[in-house]
């Protein structure tokens, strides 16, 4: 059966594409979701972290307090909100505090702690990278991190700061993100231990990579997590539930400057998409 798309903020797109922060308050009883596929990709996280450790966490030394401050939240929150799910879970305390939760939800983790007054990129749990590498954002700051996304820091950088300075324990937020790949494969690390991509791929085969974002400030530490929960639907059916998402998706890609499109990885596929989007809706 086809699936509806969770979220849809390619929507939100009118006229060219520029990068949107998006963010809004966040109700913390909706701060992790759960799913049909929780046990799926629980699994998948397993056998990623067993096969590939040092690609899918890593962290700078000092940061279990804040790491085990996150941790001990997430349990409580599960149990709290998911009380089903955490009954079948069970905390590794021989690992950093912040791999142990990594594991215990379908969300990607990345830790954000101070360090000589500024908010540095601390520690990740990431088994679902959308073609980015965790290693090499290891102790840098938030416009540091994004340095290599086109055109963002120009458009947001002075935005994110902001935000991230207003950011309070009891002000969390969350927001949305969007892509389109070539694969169903959530795993997509750029240092060789992802699976091959596929050689030109029909626009029929590419998936929506939708990202939900929390940003949640921890009282004892100061530190900030992001969570980010990768959700994926083939376009085949996007454009079978709803010919109208799937126009104002078209809309959004061919809105895209050269520079976005590049690298976002759409700018050979990308009109042929949108003219594929079209054409069947």
């Amino acid at each position: 059966m086809a699936q509806r798309p969770p979220y849809e903020p390619w929507r939100e797109t009118t006229g060219e594409f520029r990068w949107r922060l998006g963010v809004r308050p966040l109700d913390l009883n909706r701060w992790i979701e759960v799913d049909e596929h929780f046990e799926v990709e629980l699994a998948q996280k397993a056998q990623i972290m067993a096969a590939h450790p040092s690609t899918a966490f890593c962290a700078l030394e000092g940061t279990e307090d804040a790491a085990q401050e996150v941790l001990d939240e997430l349990v409580s929150h599960l149990r709290d909100v998911h009380p089903k799910h955490a009954e079948g879970l069970s905390v590794d305390a021989s690992l950093h505090p912040l791999d142990a939760a990594g594991r215990l939800v379908q969300e990607d983790l990345v830790l954000m702690v101070e360090r000589n007054d500024k908010l540095v990129f601390g520690a990740g749990s990431v088994c679902f990278p959308n073609r980015w590498d965790l290693n090499s954002k290891l102790g840098l700051t938030m416009s540091e991190v994004h340095e290599p996304v086109s055109l963002l820091n120009e458009q947001l950088a002075s935005v994110i700061d902001d935000v991230l300075r207003r950011l309070t324990p009891d002000r969390p937020m969350w927001r949305l993100g969007w892509g389109v790949i070539d694969t169903d494969d959530l795993y997509q690390a750029v240092d060789g231990t992802a699976a091959p991509r596929p050689v030109d791929a029909p626009p029929s085969e590419y998936h929506l990579r939708i990202e939900r974002e929390t940003l949640r400030r921890f009282p004892k530490t100061n530190s900030v997590l992001f969570t980010i929960r990768t959700h994926q639907l083939p376009l085949r059916d996007l454009v079978e539930v709803d010919p109208s998402s799937a126009s104002a998706l078209a809309d959004a890609i061919e809105s895209m400057p050269a520079p976005i499109a590049e690298y976002k990885q759409l700018d050979r596929s990308g009109n042929h998409i949108a003219d594929w989007l079209r054409a069947v809706g």
